[in-house]
């Protein structure tokens, strides 16, 4: 199905059958409305060829066009009675087209009722279905439907295309791109491959017959089923066409249930499959099998079984005595879901009792009888025992481990007993604490797997062991065996007290955790904010118990820093405290400007001062210079704001120019001072001196 246009346009499958002097074309719409579109326009069917003896024609040859039907519609509903009276299918197709009705009345008033509607597009797709179906299972169906037709008038040497169109132009919804024609070379007639892989699987005058459809499918629309007393002279026994039905998620096999008569006498079937052109194939290669009667009613029902004077068991059981069997036989396990092994030879039909003069300690007997086919039917077993009070041998090696979710493994040596019914497992926190049952029913393995809770103190599980017979006569306990909790409980976290801050230093104060299986303790830092910590100090066992204070330097002032402190056990697990944060006190002073150098030039009235300076804050805004005569209080005498200011601990030059007034032969002292935006000054730098 494909969409042009907006509008979905729909197939019309084609197939062709030749012999050497006529094809015979069989189509099928692909839904009930292509189907009556196809009826009310009519079809015309036309004719190219292609290819002669091999060779393809000139394209002007082959686009001759040859009209072998121009209108071709359903015969009216007269020929289908006619026809019909003789042929089935054809009655069936009649009904499809022509019929009152697929489905049961509807309220004549309710036109336009959901049911109605929903009834009158079930009945569209039942008449198509039958339609087809009766056009399949007949060429005379299919041709008084308009869906078949003979083409007589052909060579053998020559390859047609045949195309399939409205009478009066394009039908309605028709995909003629990709459906609704079809290319046969007339010499090209060999038949339908043989049904392949027929089995039949005989029961009480039944038979289930089935092949393989894999490639039978794509030749037959259905299959008669036959069947012979002789292989030679064949009858028909289903007498309408069989349709299988397959899944997808299923091999493609066909199945049909067959009868015949009697049974210990040999049938023979065979499947033979019918095309749509309503023409057998080869029949398959037939299958042979007799049925075989039913098996007895009832199966063996032991009776009882009793210890004899010799240690043995005598059993003895009931049986109906006309069945019709050939031997009883005895079997023996040593567990009831264990394998049976024959305990007695062959019994004759008529035997009702045997002794078992070697029994084991637990004995389950079944009874098998055998038909005439050597089928067999088994009683229910039963047990017998031996008198028994010697327990199994304490069960030796017990070992363990507890995993870090908390499963608890054991394992021993298997006992040797052949009596054993398993063992039982036994738990204690403490070993002088009494031993609760762990397991329900007996271990039938020599190991057990467990869980225990990890969300205590206890450190240890104990664990012992006893081992049971059939009889449940217990062995003495084993010795208990210690297994230790993996740790999973961190240690109490220390305690971070309090920070004290100095213009130079932090001092932490802190508390580290008492929990018994401490290694060590870790401190951390990182500036407020980040997200990652750098170890700055750790503290190992036994000495963090002497630790209560760090102090840590050479931080930048001003700036924040969160600490932690962990206490970390043996297990890796860690106890945290709870952040802290400081930071260095500020002073507001920066670094001092150093090696301040002047020199006085008289042609210009001015003195060059110069030096370096390397900030240790952020944000430096400008330089003040100041000067005094000797022996008077420096002023302010101007400011350097250079275009460049140098950043947090980048060295960088600097110069300014004094250009007065100033006196000849006089000295001069000059000092420099950084000032920052947010109000810190740096001490003014030694003064030098200079005479102009």
């Amino acid at each position: 199905m494909t969409a042009l246009h907006g509008q979905v346009q729909e197939h019309i499958s084609m197939i062709a059958r030749s012999t050497t002097d006529s094809v015979q074309l069989r189509w099928a719409p692909a839904s009930p409305l292509l189907w009556r579109a196809a009826r009310n326009q009519g079809i015309r069917l036309t004719r190219q060829t292609m290819m002669r003896d091999g060779k393809l024609l000139p394209l002007a040859e082959r686009q001759q066009q040859r009209v072998l039907a121009d209108n071709l519609r359903p015969q009216p509903v007269e020929a289908f009675a006619t026809a019909g009276a003789e042929d089935d299918f054809v009655a069936i197709g009649g009904q499809a087209l022509y019929g009152e009705s697929f489905l049961p009345q509807t309220d004549p008033e309710d036109e336009v009722s959901l049911g109605a509607l929903f009834n009158a597009s079930t009945e569209q797709d039942n008449r198509f279905s039958f339609g087809l179906y009766a056009a399949d299972q007949s060429w005379q169906a299919a041709t008084l439907l308009a869906l078949g037709y003979l083409d007589t008038e052909v060579n053998a040497n020559e390859t047609y295309l045949y195309t399939l169109r409205g009478a009066d132009g394009p039908i309605a919804g028709l995909d003629t791109l990709n459906s609704g024609f079809i290319a046969i070379e007339v010499s090209n007639n060999a038949p339908p491959p043989k049904i392949s892989d027929v089995s039949g699987d005989f029961r009480d005058k039944v038979v289930m017959i089935s092949w393989n459809l894999e490639v039978a499918r794509n030749y037959y629309s259905s299959y008669a089923i036959d069947r012979s007393v002789d292989g030679l002279t064949w009858e028909q026994i289903n007498d309408s066409p069989f349709i299988p039905v397959s899944k997808e998620d299923q091999a493609p096999r066909a199945y049909y249930q067959a009868t015949f008569p009697e049974n210990n006498r040999p049938y023979f079937f065979r499947v033979r499959g019918r095309t749509p052109f309503a023409n057998y194939g080869q029949a398959s290669n037939p299958v042979q099998g007799l049925g075989k009667d039913p098996l007895p009613a009832t199966a063996p029902s032991i009776s009882g079984v009793f210890p004899n004077q010799d240690g043995g068991f005598d059993l003895g059981w009931t049986f109906p005595d006309e069945a019709n069997v050939n031997n009883f036989q005895v079997f023996r396990s040593s567990s009831v879901r264990g394998k049976y092994e024959p305990v007695s030879e062959l019994l004759p039909p008529d035997a009702r009792n045997f002794r078992d003069e070697n029994p084991l300690r637990a004995n389950y007997y079944k009874v098998v009888v055998f038909d005439k086919y050597n089928r067999e039917l088994s009683s229910f077993s039963i047990l017998a025992q031996l008198d028994d009070t010697t327990p199994p041998i304490t069960p030796l090696n017990l070992r363990g481990i507890i995993m870090d979710d908390g499963q608890v493994i054991i394992n021993w040596d298997a006992n040797t007993e052949e009596d054993l019914l398993g063992y039982r497992i036994w738990l204690a926190n403490q070993p002088s604490d009494e031993f609760k049952l762990a397991t329900g029913e007996p271990l039938a393995n020599n190991y057990w797997i467990g869980k225990t809770t990890l969300n205590t103190l206890t450190p240890n599980l104990y664990a012992k062991i006893t081992a049971l017979d059939t009889r449940h006569n217990p062995s003495p306990f084993s010795d208990y065996i210690e297994l230790l909790r993996p740790d999973t409980i961190p240690p109490a976290p220390p305690l971070l007290t309090s920070i004290e801050a100095t213009d130079e230093s932090l001092d932490l104060y802190f508390a580290t955790s008492r929990t018994p299986d401490i290694e060590r303790h870790e401190l951390f830092r990182r500036p407020a904010g980040d997200t990652s910590w750098q170890l700055i100090a750790t503290y190992p066992f036994p000495a963090e118990r002497e630790a209560s204070q760090h102090r840590d330097t050479k931080l930048e002032a001003g700036v924040a820093h969160e600490y932690r402190l962990d206490a970390v056990d043996y297990t890796g697990l860690r106890g945290q405290s709870k952040v802290m944060v400081g930071e260095i006190l500020d002073n507001h002073i920066g670094e001092t400007v150093r090696k301040v150098r002047a020199e006085a030039n008289r042609r210009e009235g001015s003195v060059a001062l110069s030096w370096t300076y390397t900030p240790d804050r952020d944000e430096l805004q400008y330089f003040e210079i100041y000067r005094a005569k000797a022996g008077e209080t420096p002023d302010v005498v101007g400011r350097l704001q250079p275009e460049t200011l140098p950043q947090k601990d980048k060295k960088w030059s600097h110069a300014y120019t004094d250009s007065g007034p100033l006196r000849m032969n006089t000295d001069y002292d000059y000092q420099v001072r950084a000032v920052y935006a947010d109000g810190a000054l740096s001490r003014l730098s030694p003064a030098v001196t200079v005479n102009y």
